[in-house]
């Protein structure tokens, strides 16, 4: 982000905000950090806080933050951390699904055997084994 950008003023400030949460700024609050008025769109078109390319899109953005919701009706927008860790810990290590869940799931559904065979890309004929218990799925169940 230049320092001539009409934006950079943004920049900074985000920049020195800590990620540890989330940052609800008014319209009227970004104005004071700019300097100046935002164009009208800021204020009528979610377009205009997406989070693009722009050049405000890169003030945010090169910031660290990323716009998680333009309320335009309240005229406030909340920034989040672009830097989000997840950490998924598996329960299991396959997913296995008994013959009575692929039941359950396909009646849930409405659909018929050969409706949930044609989804899977499988024979009906697998569909009723699956749900009887004749065998158990392997390499087709990933679908489900």
């Amino acid at each position: 982000m230049l320092p001539t950008s009409k934006y950079y003023p943004l920049f900074e400030y985000l920049k020195q905000q800590p990620d540890s949460g989330l940052i609800e700024l008014s319209l009227a609050e970004i104005e004071e950090i700019l300097g100046q008025k935002l164009p009208v769109s800021a204020e009528v078109s979610r377009a205009w806080w997406a989070n693009s390319a722009t050049t405000q899109g890169r003030a945010w953005q090169e910031a660290g933050w990323l716009i998680d919701l333009p309320d335009l009706e309240n005229k406030v927008i909340v920034f989040r951390p672009a830097r989000i860790t997840y950490r998924v810990s598996p329960i299991r290590k396959s997913v296995g699904w008994t013959g009575d869940q692929i039941k359950a799931l396909r009646e849930f559904a409405g659909w018929s055997q050969q409706e949930l065979a044609d989804r899977l890309a499988v024979r009906q004929q697998t569909i009723s084994d699956w749900e009887v218990g004749n065998h158990t799925a392997r390499r087709s169940m990933s679908k489900l």
